[in-house]
C-alpha cells in the first residue's frame, strides 16, 4: 500500500511539473530555451497591396493586421520591427490560422524589411533617359513620378538619387499607364 501511495505521489509531482512547464506559452512565441528561441514563421512574402490593415502578398495570400498583432524581431537580433508596412516590403510572420489558408490574421510579424536589392515586387523597369524635379523619364517614353513617400534605394540599400543612364526597377500603383506613380524604386545599375 505504501509503495502505491509513493508511486502515485511521484506520478502526481511529475504531471504537475510537466503542466507547469507548458503553461503560459503563447503559440508561435518562443520560450527561453535555446532550441525554441527562433520564432515560428508560417507565412512570408512580398507585399503587393496594403490597405486598411489588410495586406496582399505576392503568393495571393491575404494577411490581416489587427491591434493585437505583435511586431517583434527575431530574438537573435537587436533590431525592431516597424509597424509601417508598404507595398514592396518583405514580411515574415506567424498566424494561428491554417498556414495554407488564403486569408489569415497575423499574430506576430517577425520581419518587415524595405527592399534593398533582394526580393521586391516589380511591375516596371527601364533605363533612365532624364531625371528632374520628381519626374523620371524612361527610354521607352514612360514617366515615373516620385513623391515624398516613394522609397528609392541604391543596390546597397542606401538612399540614392536617380540620374540619366541608371537602370531602375520598381513598383507603381498604375503600371499600365504612361505616367507611373511609383511606390518603390531600386536602382539596379548606376
Amino acid at each position: 500500500m505504501k509503495k502505491n501511495i509513493f508511486a502515485l505521489g511521484i506520478a502526481s509531482v511529475l504531471a504537475l511539473s510537466l503542466l507547469a512547464g507548458c503553461s503560459g506559452q503563447k503559440a508561435g512565441t518562443p520560450d527561453a530555451g535555446d532550441a525554441a528561441r527562433k520564432p515560428v514563421v508560417n507565412f512570408e512574402g512580398v507585399v503587393t497591396a496594403a490597405e486598411d490593415g489588410t495586406l496582399t502578398l505576392d503568393s495571393g495570400k491575404t494577411v490581416v493586421i489587427t491591434d493585437r498583432t505583435e511586431f517583434a524581431p527575431d530574438p537573435d537580433s537587436d533590431g525592431t520591427v516597424s509597424r509601417d508596412i508598404a507595398v514592396g516590403n518583405y514580411i515574415q510572420g506567424y498566424t494561428a490560422d491554417g498556414a495554407d489558408d488564403e486569408k489569415v490574421t497575423a499574430e506576430n510579424i517577425w520581419t518587415n524589411t524595405v527592399p534593398t536589392g533582394g526580393k521586391m515586387a516589380v511591375n516596371f523597369e527601364g533605363r533612365v533617359s532624364a531625371a528632374e524635379d520628381g519626374r523620371v523619364t524612361l527610354e521607352d517614353g514612360r514617366t515615373v513620378l516620385i513623391s515624398g513617400s516613394t522609397s528609392v534605394a541604391a543596390p546597397d540599400g542606401t538612399a540614392a538619387d536617380i540620374a540619366a543612364g541608371d537602370y531602375i526597377q520598381g513598383y507603381a500603383d498604375n503600371p499600365e499607364d504612361s505616367e507611373l506613380n511609383a511606390r518603390s524604386i531600386l536602382i539596379t545599375a548606376l
